[in-house]
């Protein structure tokens, strides 16, 4: 089926087109298709599949309309591949599957065909260009200067082009122009190994390749090109009927190679001529080879940043730098499902935001809260923390997943009180400016709990739930201003690094029993670790302030 590639701020993603495809803002049963965009209207567009002309496309009297190619579509239009659909301010991308399916339909595989007479084969090698000293003879210029040419028009005819279908397409018309043929088919393997026809290319339109299987097979499993013979009067083939009903004299097959990887093979047919082909040709043939398989592996590149430069985008949102290159590289897996983790939560928000927000304009208390968390972020991943979530003016920062270190926990409270320290620095600023200074409470709890990615096969994002995150949260709002209180379990894991006192235990909702907590405040000297010497705290001051509402 064809596809429908949505490019919105979550990145890629791709549907299965059916025969009705309602799309729109909102989600189904009203529209088969949800792009959450503010400028498309409630349901659309519309998708249809009609089998005698293939897929076309209509707007349903949107506001703000549907373009097709960047032009305003006022009736209904067919869509062709590689189509651009654009929804207010969201990318479409329309890829057919009828390439595929006309490729299959023309080409045959014959399980049956042919026992080719083989009369010369070559080596599957990269090009390679003899050193000046090591030229004994004209031939070996001619042949240097023969691949030089081959490539050379190739990479004209190609130039930038990224799109697979057309790029092979390209490559078996440059092939025709080179060669004598009468039919030419590329092949190019699936996901199991399999070789499966891509491009064709007929000098008579009416003309159906029957492939022989054996002839693949042999190319598959020698990785080398291979120059067959003529069928109708070699007595040995009488029984490969595929290719003496096609009056086939010669053919020649070359294996599509990057280094030693195997990635397809190009297959080209005469009628024409006897012995139509020779080991000149059979050379040239695998040049060609080549550099499709160079092609090939150029276009997966350029897929390949694509693809990680928008995954790096999305998750750089939430995790430190380290830890969104991690996700590219695939060491860190993006699956739907939890697990049972022993983590570290943060929460920190602004105390008495809702009363100073309501005496602020919005776009203020916006620019605010995002020069706010901008501090707090590049703090969390200075320490390597994962941002969960902003809710309002709170956010929720995470140690021990996806990647957990020997002291998260240390890593979550150096993260707290470095925080609390910026926002000294921030608040001079603002109140230069004329402004009310903010002040934070930090709570932060170390157990248990199950972390994951949750949400749909269209948007997932990384989260953790449990007893320990709720306690955490309870912890935040039972900190004053400039407070970090944090868990028994928390402090259970620091050492002496920080100074901490006892306060007043918190009773958490759902739990029977108080939590034991610490107020940290702040680092001890590097040079004060003696327990004979009395301790010298780098403390964080408590402002009494409005508690968090």
């Amino acid at each position: 089926m064809a596809k429908l590639v949505i490019f919105d701020e979550h990145g890629r993603r791709e549907v299965q087109l059916k025969e009705h495809n309602k799309i729109g803002r909102l989600p189904q049963p009203q529209n088969d298709i949800q792009i959450l965009d503010r400028i498309m209207s409630k349901e659309h567009a519309l998708i249809t599949y009609d089998r005698a002309t293939g897929y076309w496309f209509r707007d349903l009297g949107s506001l703000n309309g549907s373009y097709v190619n960047r032009q305003r579509i006022a009736e209904e239009v067919r869509l062709q591949d590689g189509d651009e659909i654009t929804f207010g301010g969201t990318r479409c991308m329309f890829l057919s599957d009828e390439v595929a399916a006309e490729v299959q339909q023309v080409v045959d595989m014959s399980e049956g065909a042919l026992q080719s007479h083989v009369r010369t084969k070559i080596a599957a090698t990269q090009d390679r260009f003899l050193p000046e000293k090591e030229i004994q003879d004209e031939k070996h210029l001619r042949a240097d200067y023969e691949k030089l040419r081959v490539t050379y028009e190739l990479q004209r005819e190609v130039s930038l082009d990224l799109d697979l279908d057309s790029v092979l397409q390209k490559i078996l018309t440059s092939t025709f122009s080179f060669l004598n043929c009468d039919r030419g088919v590329i092949l190019l393997a699936d996901e199991k190994g399999a070789l499966k026809p891509r491009a064709y290319k007929m000098k008579k339109p009416e003309d159906k390749l029957v492939i022989s299987s054996t002839l693949v097979n042999q190319v598959q499993k020698e990785k080398a090109g291979v120059l067959s013979s003529d069928a109708q009067i070699d007595t040995r083939f009488k029984e490969a009927k595929s290719m003496i009903m096609q009056g086939i004299r010669s053919s020649m097959a070359v294996p599509i190679m990057h280094q030693d990887e195997l990635l397809g093979c190009i297959l080209i047919d005469s009628s024409v001529a006897v012995n139509a082909y020779s080991e000149k040709d059979l050379h040239l043939l695998s040049n060609i080879g080549n550099q499709t398989g160079q092609f090939i592996k150029n276009i997966s590149m350029a897929k390949k940043i694509e693809t990680d430069a928008i995954t790096r985008e999305r998750f750089s949102r939430l995790l430190s730098p380290d830890l969104a290159e991690m996700v590219v590289s695939g060491q860190l897996s993006v699956q739907k499902g939890g697990e049972a983790r022993v983590a570290t939560i943060l929460f920190a928000d602004i105390r008495g935001f809702t009363s100073m927000s309501e005496h602020m304009a919005a776009a203020d208390v916006l620019q605010m809260l995002n020069e706010y968390f901008e501090i707090m972020v590049d703090i969390a991943f200075k320490h390597e923390g994962t941002v969960d979530k902003f809710v309002g003016d709170e956010i929720m920062v995470l140690w021990g997943a996806p990647m957990s270190h020997n002291d998260d926990p240390a890593r979550a409270v150096r993260a707290a009180v470095d925080m609390q320290r910026a926002l000294v620095d921030f608040n001079a600023l603002r109140t230069a400016d004329g402004k009310q200074a903010i002040h934070i409470g930090i709570g932060i709890n170390t157990g248990e709990l199950v972390a994951g990615y949750i949400g749909s096969t269209r948007t997932m994002s990384y989260s953790v739930i449990g007893d320990t995150v709720n306690t955490a949260a309870r912890l935040c709002s039972a900190a004053e201003a400039a407070q970090v209180v944090i868990s028994e379990a928390t402090r259970a894991h620091l050492g002496a690094e920080f100074d901490c006192v006892p306060l007043e235990n918190v009773q958490a909702k759902g739990k029977s029993k108080p939590i034991n907590v610490f107020n940290v405040l702040g680092y001890r000297h590097q040079g004060d670790m003696d327990k004979t010497q009395p301790h010298k705290v780098a403390a964080i001051r408590t402002i009494s302030t409005p508690k968090k509402e």
